[in-house]
């Protein structure tokens, strides 16, 4: 297991992105051989002009600590989600999150699911912006995805976020036929936690701006309030919790969206009913005494379905924040020498 650092970016947004293109550069990135495909490209980029130019500020940062072209970085940085997920691969990542609110206190779980070969380059970094709220985040470098098997192509995508502000957005991946024209999912992740200090203003965001992919997104905040969005990219649907408790993991729960859902058509063997009633019978199995403490109980268990030890997929971290007291968890290397770390801004 490697030595897990955090980095850290401070700046505007074009600052932090030739920060972040330096570091690529010094990897070794190389988007010369990046297919791009041009059209997706334009209607990508009136979709970013619109609802988020301070991305692309940050691509032309990127471009110059590169020494790249800056429309080949703009290019790959806000198509290579449309691409992959136009080639419907049939195994997904596969993460599971939950919420439990007892009283005023509101706890979070979180598994983050992928290719076990992702423990060796998944980071933390810290994003520190002068023109907006500053977060942590956790990210796998869209590796096995977007960015390929080569370490070189890494870059800085939160799967998960938190920030100054107490608001935690999270990512887990859905099975739908549907793709369109918006932004990339780690750039949902990145403009709430830039600009949301609650669900409520994050759900803002969902109504006005259009996704490109099929996911679920949970967010969770400090006042104790806790959505999942599920979005197929073409509608979206709110779950709120149900006697305090809400279990995202890969299947769509919103009736409507479950008619569309195709995890079962493209993955017969997927686990996530699985782990869905598996994470609910843990919580209602410590429900009445629930503590921090518990979080970790849910969602590190070995021989579990939810902390996923399969061949070709691991649980690769969780996450156990205290989102009232804003004290944030991680856990790591789960089936070695388990590591906890405390989580700051």
């Amino acid at each position: 297991m490697k030595k897990l650092e955090t980095e850290k970016f401070q700046g505007n947004h074009y600052e932090i992105g030739k920060q972040q293109g330096k570091i690529y550069k010094k990897r070794g990135m190389n988007l010369k051989t990046m297919k791009i495909n041009y059209e997706d490209y334009q209607k990508q980029l009136a979709i970013y002009k619109k609802h988020y130019p301070e991305m692309l500020d940050e691509l032309r940062g990127v471009a110059e600590g590169l020494d790249e072209d800056e429309e080949r970085v703009m290019g790959w940085f806000i198509t290579n989600e449309l691409s992959w997920i136009k080639k419907l691969f049939d195994k997904g990542k596969s993460c599971t999150i939950f919420s439990y609110k007892i009283g005023k206190k509101l706890y979070v779980g979180r598994n983050y699911d992928w290719l076990p070969e992702t423990e060796r380059v998944f980071e933390i970094y810290k994003y520190h912006l002068k023109e907006g709220n500053s977060f942590v985040a956790v990210t796998d470098g869209a590796y096995g995805g977007e960015a390929g098997s080569k370490n070189n192509n890494l870059y800085y995508n939160p799967d998960d976020a938190i920030n100054d502000k107490g608001l935690f957005i999270g990512l887990t991946f859905a099975y739908s036929n549907n793709w369109n024209y918006g932004l990339q999912c780690i750039h949902f992740t990145k403009l709430i936690a830039e600009t949301c200090e609650t669900v409520e203003e994050a759900i803002k965001i969902f109504k006005k701006v259009p996704a490109c992919s099929p996911k679920n997104y949970f967010i969770a905040d400090r006042y104790g309030d806790s959505v999942i969005v599920e979005h197929t990219s073409k509608k979206f649907r709110i779950l709120r919790p149900k006697k305090g408790v809400l279990i995202q993991s890969n299947h769509y729960v919103d009736e409507e969206l479950a008619k569309q859902d195709m995890v079962l058509e493209r993955v017969p063997y997927h686990n996530t009913f699985i782990r869905y009633f598996e994470t609910l019978q843990s919580i209602n199995l410590a429900k009445k005494n629930f503590n921090f403490n518990d979080l970790s109980k849910v969602m590190t268990r070995n021989g579990s379905y939810t902390c996923q030890n399969f061949p070709g997929i691991r649980t690769i971290w969780s996450l156990s924040p205290d989102m009232t007291k804003k004290n944030y968890k991680m856990h790591y290397d789960l089936f070695g020498k388990r590591k906890t770390i405390k989580l700051s801004i």
